[in-house]
């Protein structure tokens, strides 16, 4: 092996006990069993990725998931550690399409609960052009009441 290769083996050797470590403090394990038990692994594949100097990129999903840690805090020890909320406050990962969906729903459901004078007002007050068109069964009352 040449003298390059083994110093950059070395070096990624030194990285990647630095990011075991990081790993060992997020999921609260001290050794590869547990590790393999919080990953859903078996204890051989965490060895195999101690063998080669690697974190597998399915670690770093799965203790993202379980975890709201920043897989680039792992690798680089450098970033925010955890995500952040909307409210920006360490906290559980969004889902922005079913918060997105919840919205939308109460909206609607607050959109359905108002009365056309109170939807028209709300909409002028945010400064919106309203033009309120006659619906068919207003026209036809309309007509009825012209007959009568």
């Amino acid at each position: 092996m040449s003298r390059r290769k083994n110093e950059t083996t070395i070096e990624n050797c030194a990285l990647f006990a630095e990011r075991m470590e990081r790993v060992k403090t997020v999921t609260l394990t001290n050794t590869q069993v547990q590790l393999a038990e919080f990953l859903g692994v078996r204890q051989s594949s965490v060895s195999d990725a101690k063998r080669r100097c690697s974190i597998p990129s399915e670690w770093l999903l799965t203790i993202l998931s379980r975890t709201n840690v920043n897989p680039a805090w792992i690798l680089n020890g450098d970033s925010e550690m955890k995500f952040r909320t909307p409210n920006n406050e360490p906290g559980t990962i969004v889902n922005v399409k079913e918060l997105r969906q919840s919205i939308e729903a109460e909206v609607r459901e607050e959109l359905d609960n108002l009365h056309a004078e109170d939807l028209i007002h709300r909409l002028e007050a945010m400064g919106l052009h309203v033009q309120v068109c006659p619906t068919s069964a207003t026209s036809e009352k309309q007509a009825e009441d012209k007959a009568a």
